[in-house]
């Protein structure tokens, strides 16, 4: 039963309405049975839900009830777990992306908190003098009268001295009642146990340490307005800019100096960044400006230390939030900036679990607090350009690079390779003008970084006798070789196998491995250039492990490192004084992904490892191999032309109705048995087809362009409309079907993947 929103002091009483951690979109009414106690929103309780004991969070509280309402087992904290912000954000991102409330408010808390605390029971003074005369025998105490329940009840408490209502609740059916009926005569009581502080190695996040004071660079003049325009809007609500500044041209600067006004003012900032690598790096320039205010929140992080610097930011100890995407949800006290570095980066969309994108959701978080929103990008996405040619964002240009020495230069120029003109060998990956360019920054003493944003040794195994391709049992994709490890990996489930001697299918010792990765690009590097020292930046090198990452890009800043490889983990954010040469290898399969965003994704990853040349004292240079130097984001990204780029692009989306012009929902079914996915697939294409009539265009069902992942099949279908409101009622209704216990419908709004 769902039910009026209202807060504790206003509509005083026992009745809770209640959002489970649950895939269900309902709310349900319960009853807390300690007389004159009303839970305040947000906070978090246990629930009995049919036969189990489950989570779930007070999102109201309702008058009266429909019917029979079941009591809470337990309460979990000695206060709200979510403030009344932050359940404002979730309210909203569960509407928006059709999502259960109780899931939305689950991910906005960071792993161990539910835990901070627990109701215990325990016997009073009365009732342990009762459970004493029990024990000798004596059945009764004056004025008090107990049946067989409520004594075994009493000797369990006598017995253990403490016990939880959840244990309870689980051990034995109208427990919790029983706990009420000894709470009612005074022979028990309900108090909150909480737990030590959970141990954190840096205290949330911060140095732990003085740190010496900086000198501030100093701004030039476009850095200048830009901090001027965001500054003149703090405090006077609702203010939302997109900071377009070419790569190198000082954003986080302006950042910095907005940042210090609002604390200033004694007011908070959120910082969103897109991947995990970005975050040290960002979070060192903040330590180094702010000391102990920053509190760094991201899922690398051990829990406890995660934990720790959301219960700092919460009690207000610190005012400055670092993170990547699931940050948005930092609990930061009096909200006046928030800021999106490289907006446009796709990993700010979650994938799994609720949907929700970062960036959109930090546009809605700054709408509510009445904050000021800097979205910050080279290359801002398509979405958001539109946004300031309609109006809704005012575009702040920095056109010019930060260092004096590189902001007298034009942005480095780019070399066009045209692979169809060089005949590459097996093991040639650079063609000859690549390879002389790189020569010629070794023997200048200059940086390198060779860009391929493909991981692993080779893409794929065949074997030359029978042309089978060793693929993935659960998924529909090749296994990747990696040399180093020794293993064929699947880059989807995971799943590693031993490099097998001859073919599965035929037994010939045929075996060949094609296609490359970054690991084939630095051993072929490596035997091209002895003297050089090479070294490689993916996912497989840093494993996810910080320090290894840190260490890593230490040592190109201190020029260690004459030539990086490396995947799209190289062209975010680093600030390498050292690179005057960036090689593109094969920028071609992004080209030409099923993906209508496929050229705007190219374009802006090619832009942005392009900016890592040429940032120090010294020219850059870009060269890129490709067999398409026809393609739009190749053309473009020979003069650096974003604007020319985003308005080609923008009458394609348009002339096919495609985002920014329209809005997408994707409907994607999985399930064990290829069968059963398709036929509900089909009827839940048809539901939504009845439902939308000609308002909505309804895509599908097909088989999805990787059809097999972790061992279940996949279909999905698509919506399409320019009417957000029908859009919805198609999806909802599609949700509706009737599925098998195995299969999973998964509401995907606003997608950012095809596959």
């Amino acid at each position: 039963m769902t039910a009026t929103r209202g807060t504790s002091a206003a509509i005083p009483g026992t009745l809770l309405q209640v959002a489970v951690t649950l895939p269900v979109d309902e709310t349900f009414t319960y009853r807390d049975p300690r007389p004159g106690v009303c839970l305040p929103v947000g906070t978090e309780v246990i629930v009995p839900f049919g036969s189990r004991q489950v989570t779930g969070f007070v999102v109201g509280h309702p008058e009266a009830a429909a019917g029979p309402v079941r009591d809470i087992t337990d309460v979990a904290g000695d206060g709200p777990a979510i403030d009344e912000p932050i359940l404002d954000l979730c309210r909203w991102a569960a509407g928006y992306y059709l999502a259960p409330l109780g899931e939305v408010l689950r991910s906005a808390l960071p792993r161990g908190e539910r835990a901070i605390a627990s109701r215990r029971i325990r016997l009073t003074e009365t009732g342990r003098r009762l459970a004493d005369l029990e024990a000798k025998g004596r059945t009764h105490m004056a004025g008090i009268t107990l049946d067989g329940e409520d004594r075994a009840l009493l000797a369990r408490l006598h017995s253990a001295g403490t016990l939880s209502p959840t244990a309870l609740a689980r051990a034995k059916a109208g427990a919790t009642a029983r706990v009420a009926h000894l709470v009612e005569r005074g022979l028990a009581e309900i108090v909150d146990r909480v737990a030590g502080p959970t141990k954190s190695r840096r205290h949330g996040g911060a140095s732990g340490a003085s740190v010496p004071a900086v000198e501030l660079p100093v701004l030039n003049p476009h850095q200048l307005a830009a901090f001027e325009a965001c500054k003149a809007a703090l405090g006077k609500g609702y203010s939302g800019f997109l900071l377009h500044g070419i790569t190198g041209s000082g954003k986080t600067e302006v950042y910095l100096r907005l940042i210090a006004e609002a604390r200033a003012q004694g007011k908070g900032a959120l910082v969103l960044v897109p991947e995990i690598a970005l975050t040290p790096q960002l979070a060192a320039r903040f330590r180094a400006r702010f000391g102990d205010d920053v509190a760094v929140l991201h899922s690398a992080l051990p829990p406890g230390d995660r934990l720790a610097a959301w219960r700092r930011l919460r009690s207000g100890d610190v005012g400055i939030a670092v993170g990547a995407r699931s940050a948005v949800f930092a609990p930061v006290r009096a909200l006046a900036v928030v800021v999106v570095d490289e907006e446009h980066d796709g990993s700010f969309k979650q994938e799994d679990g609720v949907r929700y994108h970062g960036r959109d959701l930090a546009v809605m978080r700054a709408h509510q607090a009445k904050a000021v929103i800097v979205l910050g990008s080279a290359t801002p996405s398509l979405e958001s350009f539109r946004n300031v040619l309609l109006g809704r964002l005012h575009r702040l240009h920095l056109p010019t690079r930060a260092n004096p020495a590189a902001a007298a230069r034009p942005l480095p120029p780019v070399e066009i390779i045209d692979l169809r003109r060089h005949q590459m060998g097996p093991d040639q990956l650079l063609a000859p003008p690549l390879a002389q360019a790189v020569a010629t920054a070794l023997s200048a003493g200059e940086q390198t970084i060779l860009f391929l944003n493909r991981r692993g040794f080779s893409t794929l195994m065949h074997c030359q006798a029978c042309g089978a391709v060793l693929r993935c049992p659960s998924c529909d994709v090749s296994m990747t070789l990696h040399r180093g490890r020794e293993k064929l990996i699947c880059h989807y489930c995971g799943r590693a196998e031993g490099i097998p001697a001859r073919c599965p299918t035929c037994q010939q010792a045929a075996l060949e491995g094609l296609g490359t990765g970054t690991e084939r690009v630095e051993s072929v590097v490596r035997a091209l250039f002895p003297a050089a020292r090479v070294a490689r930046l993916d996912r497989d090198t840093t494993d996810g492990h910080r320090d290894r990452l840190e260490e890593l890009l230490a040592r190109v800043h201190a020029r260690e490192v004459d030539i990086l490889v490396g995947t799209q983990m190289v062209t975010k954010g680093h600030d390498f004084g050292g690179v005057t040469l960036v090689g593109v290898l094969q920028p071609d399969q992004g080209m030409h992904l099923p993906d209508f965003r496929a050229a705007e994704r190219t374009f802006q990853l090619l832009e942005q490892v392009a900016g890592r040349a040429g940032r120090g004292d010294r020219p850059g240079r870009i060269v890129v191999q490709t067999f398409c130097p026809e393609h739009p984001a190749i053309q473009f990204l020979r003069t650096h032309d974003y604007e020319g780029f985003v308005r080609d692009e923008l009458a394609r989306r348009e002339s096919a109705s495609y985002p920014p012009f329209s809005r997408m929902i994707a409907l994607r079914l999985d399930g064990r048995h290829e069968a059963s996915v398709r036929a509900a697939a089909i009827s839940a294409a048809g539901l939504a087809r009845a439902q939308a009539g000609t308002a909505v265009l309804v895509l599908g069902p097909a088989e999805a362009p990787i059809r097999r992942l972790r061992g279940r099949s996949r279909y999905q279908i698509w919506l399409r409309a320019t009417d957000r409101a029908r859009l919805l009622t198609a999806a909802r209704a599609a949700a509706q079907v009737t599925l098998p216990r195995d299969l999973r419908l998964a509401i995907d709004v606003d997608p950012q993947s095809v596959l």
